[in-house]
């Protein structure tokens, strides 16, 4: 078995710096340099912080290390064997786990490095994509979608700050690191105040925490995203992040040709059902929605 995997979402109370020291990278080095070179911090959050990294075969790696406070709440040896799951996923546009495991207290995780921008860099730019570019975006997510639910992985939290624009399409990373983390630390998470998931994107479901979660879960979360990417804004916004969640179990879904007028109906329609509260109410697959939403494209070039 490899010794290592991706960060998840969590919120809480206080700021991941003030919980990772500083120079934690002499501490990673440390405890992994013959395994990998860092050259860089590249991202951080509540779960812990990416670095870029170069594995003993040459390879760019994303090496990601899960934060040591979250490691009170989470067993370490039920996380690996749970993140061991995603191996199997081999798909063009979902980034790979390469190596996990746990060393000197740390627990970290490799996944194949993914160049590009992170489509929340860009909303952060622009706040809104043309409709044609978000029908791109959500085939190559769609797509992704199909194949790691057909493997029975559902990724949990999809959101912008989990998708890559690359050369290969829209990527998506940290597949499955939400449910690995959940169950490998389920009572004591809940107990410690994290919480898996996006807000802005959970649905109904992951919202009330309920224990089955199933890859519906997922097409409501793509359909927050691609809401986001056309009206510039998710479908509930509030700046008390518990209501936001009570909004996504309460609140119908609103349309998005109420924030964006030219939207085409088609698409409007396909995201509506796509963030249905209940899940059987949803498209019944991703392979579904995505040949309603290649309907939508045929309307949008007719249009």
């Amino acid at each position: 078995m490899p010794d290592g995997g991706g960060a998840t979402s969590f919120k809480i109370g206080i700021r991941s710096e003030d919980l990772i020291p500083r120079d934690l990278i002499p501490v990673v080095m440390e405890a992994l340099g013959d395994r990998y070179t860092i050259e860089r911090e590249i991202a951080r959050g509540g779960a812990g912080r990416v670095f870029l990294a170069h594995d003993a075969k040459g390879r760019d790696v994303a090496l990601k290390i899960l934060h040591p406070e979250l490691m009170v709440s989470v067993q370490a040896d039920r996380f690996l064997r749970e993140i061991e799951l995603l191996a199997r996923l081999d798909h063009p546009l979902i980034a790979k786990l390469l190596d996990f495991g746990e060393r000197d207290w740390l627990v970290y995780f490799a996944m194949s490095y993914v160049e590009g921008t992170t489509l929340q860099a860009i909303l952060d730019k622009v706040r809104r994509t043309s409709i044609a570019d978000a029908l791109r975006l959500g085939d190559d997510l769609l797509d992704a979608l199909a194949y790691a639910h057909s493997q029975g992985i559902v990724h949990r939290d999809v959101k912008p700050a989990n998708i890559i624009l690359a050369d290969a399409g829209a990527m998506l990373v940290d597949f499955g690191i939400a449910r690995a983390v959940e169950v490998a630390g389920r009572e004591r998470i809940t107990l410690s105040g994290f919480t898996v998931g996006t807000s802005a994107y959970m649905s109904p479901e992951q919202a009330a925490a309920l224990p089955t979660i199933d890859h519906r879960s997922d097409l409501y979360s793509l359909g927050c995203v691609l809401f986001e990417c056309l009206a510039g804004r998710p479908p509930f916004v509030h700046r008390h992040e518990a209501i936001v969640l009570e909004l996504q179990q309460t609140e119908a879904s609103p349309d998005v040709r109420r924030f964006r007028p030219d939207v085409p109906e088609a698409l409007a329609t396909v995201l509506l059902k796509a963030m249905e509260k209940r899940p059987e109410q949803r498209w019944e697959s991703a392979a579904a929605m995505r040949a309603a939403m290649t309907e939508s494209t045929r309307a949008v070039s007719q249009g």
